[in-house]
């Protein structure tokens, strides 16, 4: 039933919500075991040429990531102050949807930075420097989850402007 109400879109949003969890997942496992390679080589001696620079492709997409899914299941880091002030739920609910409303224009400002820092990344087409992976595959991971961060703010922002529009108090919440 849940499935028949929501639409389209928002199902396609959901299932990309959930690849970029499954996709985070999977990075921080390779994270970890790269990680325990280089314990493992440092413990028996043997060069360790290539991992740390290995790791930081992982590393970065994880980040990323990790940033998006955060927006996506709504469970950033945040003080609750609003919360705490105010026992109000519509006046709670308004200011969150002006946190959102704030929090997209500036989502949208960086994007347009990691857009000219993307172009950038290709033009110069970097290589790293022991394994000569090329660097935009690590910095891909930018503009990959800050674009995802944006969309997913943006419609928790639609969601409350619409909830709030309804009467109802939710703020929001993606999901």
């Amino acid at each position: 039933m849940e499935k028949e109400k929501k639409g389209r879109f928002l199902r396609v949003m959901d299932g990309i919500g959930s690849l970029c969890e499954i996709i985070g997942g999977g990075m921080m496992f390779l994270m970890i075991l790269l990680i325990t390679v280089q314990v493992v080589l440092r413990f028996l001696g043997a060069p360790l040429l290539g991992i740390e620079e290995l790791l930081n492709f992982p590393t970065i997409w994880m980040y990323f990531l990790g940033g998006a899914c955060a927006s996506f299941t709504n469970t950033h880091i945040e003080c609750g102050a609003i919360e705490a002030f105010s026992k109000n739920k519509k006046r709670v609910a308004v200011a969150n949807v002006v946190k959102n409303v704030i929090t997209s224009a500036i989502s949208v400002y960086v994007l347009i930075w990691a857009a000219e820092y993307t172009r950038y990344s290709f033009r110069v087409n970097k290589i790293s420097a022991l394994l000569h992976i090329p660097m935009p595959l690590g910095e891909a991971a930018v503009i990959t989850g800050l674009v995802l961060m944006a969309v997913f703010t943006i419609l928790t922002t639609i969601r409350g402007i619409l909830e709030l529009r309804q009467g109802r108090e939710g703020g929001g919440t993606y999901e």
